[in-house]
């Protein structure tokens, strides 16, 4: 066997079974690496390798994972830190589109952008995947790939695609956000007021908040002397349980509302403790409260309660009371719930506000994401003053 000095490594041969392998040993500070290879080629190869890994990290990988057994480390390592619907946003790609093609493939062979290139941009487009499921793939496999940096496991992450990173990714057109005509707007008013939901469409709609945010209110959130909501809370359902959340933004936030929306949200109050004596008499368990992790109330009375008296899940809504009314009305276009909102930042906006009180009002956390999102709807109405006032000072 050819010696070579301490970080250099050595190549000898060695009898398995009685056939001839070729092995790599390399030791770095007292930890020895071993591999084998069916030629002396490629065996320099693997040298080579381990010798600029270490040169440029300071370490050693000492094994070469599948994909299969990588990714399962990776998301069971999350579960503690992630909510079981971040989990899924991460892992249904991964499970269903990245593992049934490279779940056997070794690291080292997908860790490269050439290779990559040609997976997210032939291989999942071919399958008619959309631009927008091969970006989400890209995140899960980038993220695991980074999680394993992190780890030691692997020593450089190839997987950053995009503008800045080492291949394109297919484009994404982001669908534009609803313009209803005068017209439309008065189809959807008359839509919400006959709507089963018609006080949680139209608090969506005339206060722009996000429908978790609605769902998780309680009559403590509602201050009727100033009109005001605090919103400190999203309605979560996972797992077949209700509770409480902190704000997509994680901050609490009070939003001035009009005097006709906490109007319908005193009236709903009434309703409710209608709904209970009504369920009392039937001998039905009233059950309203949801519990709450993030802040020093145990629990909450839901505000939006189902007719059984328990608090209202999304899904539901959405598959029921939302697709029903949109259904029955005469609206030509489609909407979501949460379009409602995006219906009333964009008329703020076309109206003239600004997009600081905009963005408070919303709750994003920062004014760009505003601007990033509702652009298109920026319409000063002060443009000619502006224009004028410019050319007379830079021009005369």
């Amino acid at each position: 066997m050819s010696k070579r000095s301490n970080h250099e490594g050595s190549i000898g041969k060695k009898i398995i079974k009685g056939k001839t392998y070729y092995r790599v040993q390399l030791t770095i500070e007292g930890k020895k690496i071993e591999k084998y290879s069916k030629t002396r080629k490629d065996a320099a190869a693997i040298l080579d390798d381990l010798r600029l890994e270490f040169r440029e990290h300071g370490r050693l990988i000492k094994e070469d994972f599948t994909l299969e057994k990588l990714a399962s480390m990776w998301i069971d390592s999350k579960k503690a830190g992630w909510s079981s619907k971040t989990v899924e946003g991460y892992w249904t790609p991964m499970n269903n589109h990245i593992l049934p093609e490279l779940s056997k493939k070794k690291i080292s062979f997908i860790n490269n952008p050439i290779f990559l290139d040609d997976f997210f941009n032939q291989t999942l487009m071919k399958q008619g995947k959309t631009a927008h499921m091969v970006s989400r793939c890209h995140r899960s496999l980038r993220n695991c790939f980074e999680w394993a940096v992190g780890r030691n496991l692997i020593s450089t992450n190839k997987c950053n695609g995009g503008k800045q990173g080492y291949f394109p990714l297919p484009k994404h057109e982001k669908k534009s956000k609803p313009e209803l005509t005068p017209v439309e707007i008065a189809q959807l008013k008359e839509a919400i007021a006959n709507s089963s939901q018609s006080t949680l469409f139209t608090l969506l709609i005339g206060s722009g908040m996000r429908i978790s945010e609605a769902l998780g209110l309680s009559e403590s959130d509602l201050n009727m002397s100033n009109n005001t909501i605090t919103i400190r809370h999203q309605l979560k359902y996972e797992n077949g349980i209700f509770y409480l959340d902190k704000t997509k933004s994680r901050k609490t936030r009070i939003i001035q509302v009009g005097k006709s929306i906490m109007d319908i949200l005193l009236i709903k109050l009434a309703d409710n403790e209608s709904l209970r004596g009504s369920l009392a008499d039937r001998s039905i368990e009233w059950n309203p409260n949801v519990s709450c992790n993030c802040c020093s109330n145990s629990s909450f009375q839901m505000l939006f309660l189902s007719q059984a008296g328990t608090p209202m899940d999304y899904n539901n809504i959405q598959s029921r009371a939302w697709k029903q009314m949109i259904k029955s009305s005469e609206m030509s276009v489609k909407l979501t719930p949460h379009n409602l909102r995006d219906i009333y930042a964009s008329t703020a906006l076309v109206k003239g506000y600004d997009v600081v009180t905009v963005s408070k009002h919303l709750g994003h956390a920062d004014p760009s994401i505003t601007l990033k999102v509702y652009a298109q709807f920026i319409k000063s109405p002060n443009q000619r003053e502006m224009a004028e006032e410019l050319a007379e000072i830079f021009t005369r």
